[in-house]
């Protein structure tokens, strides 16, 4: 007999949340890689869109997780202000400054994964399956100095921030695969509880 699980709704929606955002930030790395070069209006044009994805990923997931009993964290709140503000600022400078776009896009990132961090560890004791958004966002946040720093000496390029979508697809299809461990558990009658990650 199985045992139901308060929390299987929003892990069954972060599950389906995180193979979607797998999926379109692999898609969105091979665009960038091939075309950074060669087509640069698209390049510019998709940097823009990255951080709005991200944002419109998180009111996604907000609207699931407000319906839990925890609620979700603030983290996702500023995460959602400060996507948008990316957006913005890199609409602003990258086709006036691509390196400048590139460091908005740094300082992004490093924000975006402090967010994921606290996000990853509050819902960890939760939901379990966290370890890889805790990963994903300690790599962002070391990503983001790092495209600051190479931005501002010339170094990092729109080009480059392609590998640094791969490494997040991955981590986010990881999540998905546990996420999905998760709800096989509970459907088997593996009780309610959260899984270690």
């Amino acid at each position: 007999m199985s045992t139901a699980s308060p929390n299987a709704p929003l892990q069954a929606h972060l599950r389906n949340l995180y193979f979607t955002r797998t999926v379109v930030q692999l898609l969105w790395a091979a665009i960038v890689l091939m075309n950074a070069v060669r087509h640069p209006e698209l390049a510019a044009g998709l940097l823009v869109f990255y951080p709005l994805w991200d944002v419109a990923c998180t009111v996604y997931d907000l609207r699931a997780s407000t319906r839990t009993v925890t609620g979700p964290p603030a983290a996702q709140y500023v995460n959602t202000v400060l996507g948008v503000l990316a957006a913005i600022g890199i609409s602003l400078t990258v086709f006036r400054s691509p390196q400048q776009a590139v460091a908005v896009f740094g300082a992004w990132a490093f924000a975006a994964g402090l967010a994921q961090l606290a996000v990853g560890i509050a819902r960890r004791k939760q939901l379990g399956g966290q370890w890889a958004m805790i990963l994903s966002g300690i790599q962002s946040t070391a990503a983001g100095v790092l495209f600051i720093v190479g931005a501002l000496h010339g170094t990092k390029h729109i080009k480059d921030l392609g590998g640094y979508a791969v490494l997040g697809g991955v981590y986010f299809l990881i999540a998905g695969f546990l996420m999905h461990r998760k709800l096989s558990q509970i459907a088997k009658g593996g009780g309610g509880g959260a899984v270690e990650g």
